[in-house]
């Protein structure tokens, strides 16, 4: 008797790359989103100009933020990486992990980017940020594979 695994349909390949790509579409906007929510707990006023044009003014805003509010900006990236992992994996028709494994890819490409972008990151900031991509897309697949069995 053979042991091979079943095939996967059209149709579930098609929701795999639907739910990957709506869960990149989602992910900027869902980070953006986090930003919001904690910009109207009091977290300080970003600079004006991007950290490419005014690159002192970004220097002495990163060094003014307090640990909250650079603990903030992480939340809201490793968050909006969740989110869109989970939006990826509802979509999808995967019975593994791949869609929100993606996701977290996505994310941290997104994390690097940041942290060559914006002058005046603590290292740990940035450590922290750049190690919680992967993960924060593994637990969404888990969870989502998890919910999915449960409610089957």
């Amino acid at each position: 008797m053979s042991t091979n695994p079943p095939r996967r349909t059209a149709v579930q390949v098609v929701r795999d790359i639907l739910g990957v790509l709506i869960g990149c579409v989602s992910f900027p906007f869902l980070v953006m989103a986090g930003h919001q929510w904690f910009a109207q707990m009091g977290v300080s006023e970003m600079p004006a100009g991007s950290a490419q044009d005014s690159p002192e003014a970004w220097l002495a805003f990163m060094e003014g933020l307090s640990t909250w509010e650079l603990l903030s900006s992480s939340v809201a990236h490793i968050g909006g990486t969740f989110l869109a992992a989970c939006l990826a994996m509802l979509l999808a028709g995967s019975r593994k992990r791949f869609p929100g494994i993606i996701l977290g890819v996505f994310g941290l490409i997104g994390g690097v980017m940041n942290a060559f972008m914006l002058p005046g990151q603590p290292l740990w900031l940035v450590v922290l940020d750049v190690a919680l991509y992967l993960p924060a897309g593994c637990l969404a697949g888990s969870t989502i594979l998890a919910l999915k069995a449960w409610v089957a």
